[in-house]
Order: C-alpha cells, then sequence, then structure tokens
C-alpha cells in the first residue's frame, strides 16, 4: 500500500513538473521589416517591440532585409518563418500583392498576422492578416501638405515638388496621394493663385534624394515647397545652403523623428514633421499576440496617428527621443 501510495505522489510531482515547464514556455514571435538596419527610424519600433515582449514574456526577433528594400528577399523571409511554426507574424505589405499567398498560409496554419507600418491598400478586403496597427498614410500626408501650406506666404504662387520616394510602394504613394489631394482641392478653390506641382522619383538613399532635391530646384528656381514620403528630404539641407538657399526660400515638410530631421529644423530648413509614433507600431502588436495567445482575444486595428511635430515642439520631443520611445 505504501509502495501504490509513493508511486502516485511521483507520478502526481512529475505531472506538476511537466505542467509548469509547459506553463513557463515562451509564446515565439517575429516582427519582419522591408528595410535594412541601418534604418534609424525603426530603432523606435524595435523599442516598442522589446518593451512589450519583456512585459509579456516572450521570445521575439526582428528581422530587417539586406539588401535594404529587397522586397523578395522579405518575402523569402516571411515564408522561412512560416514554415519553421510560430506563435504569432508581424509584418509590413508594401505591394499589395507580393504577400497574399504567404500571409493567408500562415492564417490557415492557425499563426496570427498583424501588420505594422504599412497595410495592403485594401485593408482587410485585400489580404488575410488580422489586424492593423499604423498610420493612416493618405490622410497623413494630405495633413501633411496643409500644414506646410499655411507656411508660405498668401501672396507668393506655389510650386511644390512632391518626392516620391519610393514609386510604386503602396505607404509612398497614399502619402503622395494625400499631399496632391490637397494642392488638388485648393487649386480649384483659389483659382486666383497660381498654384502647381510636379512628383519625381525622390527615392529612399538620403545622399541620393538631396541630389535630386538640389538638382530639379536649380532647374526650377521658383520651387518654394518640398514634400517628402519619408525623412530622407531633410538630407538636401547642406545642398540647399551651398546653393545660397535661405531658411524660408523653400518650404520642406517630411515624415518622422530622426535626428537629420531635427537638426535641419533647427536650422530652419525643415518647417514641419509628422511622427507616426512608431514606438506604438512596435508595442501594441505584440501586446495582441500575447493576449490572441493567453486568452483566445481577437486582433484589433489601430490608427497610430499623425503627431504634427513643428520647432515649437522641439524641445519636448527630444526628451522622448531620448528615452527612445520617439
Amino acid at each position: 500500500m505504501m509502495k501504490r501510495s509513493l508511486a502516485a505522489l511521483a507520478l502526481g510531482v512529475a505531472c506538476l513538473a511537466a505542467s509548469a515547464a509547459v506553463a513557463q514556455e515562451k509564446p515565439k514571435f517575429v516582427y519582419l521589416t522591408q528595410t535594412g538596419i541601418d534604418n534609424s527610424f525603426w530603432q523606435s519600433i524595435k523599442k516598442g517591440m522589446d518593451d512589450a515582449c519583456a512585459q509579456f514574456e516572450a521570445e521575439c526577433q526582428l528581422i530587417f532585409t539586406t539588401p535594404n528594400g529587397d522586397l523578395q528577399k522579405h518575402l523569402q523571409n516571411l515564408d522561412t518563418v512560416v514554415e519553421q511554426g510560430v506563435d504569432g507574424i508581424v509584418t509590413v505589405i508594401v505591394n499589395d500583392d507580393l504577400y497574399d499567398e504567404t500571409i493567408k498560409k500562415a492564417v490557415d496554419k492557425g499563426i496570427p498576422v498583424i501588420t505594422a507600418n504599412v497595410d495592403d491598400s485594401q485593408g482587410a478586403a485585400g489580404n488575410a492578416r488580422n489586424a492593423f496597427v499604423g498610420q493612416d498614410l493618405f490622410e497623413a500626408g494630405y495633413v501633411l501638405m496643409k500644414g506646410l501650406y499655411a507656411k508660405i506666404p498668401a501672396e507668393q504662387p506655389v510650386h511644390a515638388l512632391l518626392g516620391l520616394s519610393r514609386p510604386g510602394e503602396s505607404w509612398a504613394e497614399a502619402r503622395i496621394g494625400g499631399a496632391r489631394k490637397f494642392l488638388d482641392e485648393v487649386k480649384a478653390a483659389e483659382p486666383n493663385r497660381q498654384i502647381s506641382y510636379e512628383v519625381i522619383d525622390s527615392s529612399n538613399d538620403i545622399s541620393v534624394t538631396a541630389s535630386r532635391i538640389c538638382q530639379y530646384v536649380q532647374g526650377k528656381p521658383e520651387t518654394n515647397a518640398y514634400v517628402d514620403a519619408g525623412f530622407w528630404g531633410a538630407g538636401a539641407g547642406e545642398c540647399l545652403r551651398d546653393l545660397g538657399i535661405k531658411p524660408g526660400q523653400l518650404h520642406m515638410a517630411t515624415f518622422d523623428l530622426v535626428p537629420v530631421v531635427l537638426d535641419e529644423m533647427k536650422k530652419g530648413y525643415v518647417d514641419i514633421t509628422i511622427d507616426q509614433q512608431p514606438y506604438y507600431q512596435g508595442y501594441l502588436p505584440i501586446l495582441q499576440l500575447a493576449m490572441m495567445k493567453k486568452f483566445g482575444l481577437s486582433a484589433f486595428d489601430v490608427n497610430t496617428g499623425k503627431a504634427v511635430v513643428e520647432p515649437k515642439d522641439l524641445e519636448q520631443v527630444e526628451k522622448f527621443m531620448s528615452m527612445g520611445v520617439r
């Protein structure tokens, strides 16, 4: 009888130990982007991801793409993660058709997929992903152009250059599309003011972008507004100074809070930028995946906003940038 009791006790202890081991097993989440590791904007996303993973005791990995912007390599990385099997995936969708099959495969296997930063332009109607966490890109482009337009003296004609950083990629097309919509509306509303604009491939290489902006301005010196689909346009500050262009002659608007944007804002060459609050884009997808894994909750869309930043806001913004959250 004693032997049976001891055996039962041993079995019970073994079962408890096994249950504890299962309970302590960390969920595994993978975050993928099409950009390279040297993109300073993504460090705030990584900070948000790392904080959420620590809070929810998850094992997480952020996979950058080499070479930067190679969509086929990004897709290959995504395919590999799906085949290996994880508890959840966060990724960007910068091409409406390229990722459909792989993301559907993941969802069909029971792996939840949340898109962040950039979504299919058709949202849930265009892709099987569970939710999107990021900015309304078209609206942000509209707001940015509206804010920059207000900086140009009312007596001046307007000729705007719009920098399409990555032609064909949904995030760039949406932002510049929003800027174009505002300019088209204001042209119709103010027929007596001379308003024109041109869209160019401005690149997402900061030195190439700078060169293309300055070459354009040399050829069309009437240009007095520039809107970039990202932050790379701020790199033109140096060559604009070399051309003798003073602060306020070319009003510039960009996206994101990165050092080059803030430096040029202090020098008077960037008038306005929009912070899409990337910390949210790193933190909230992991929070959702953790709750889906732990409690079976569903995912939900989040608009991370369009926080407008101007020179008057720099002191407060820099405080939070030093913390890595903006």
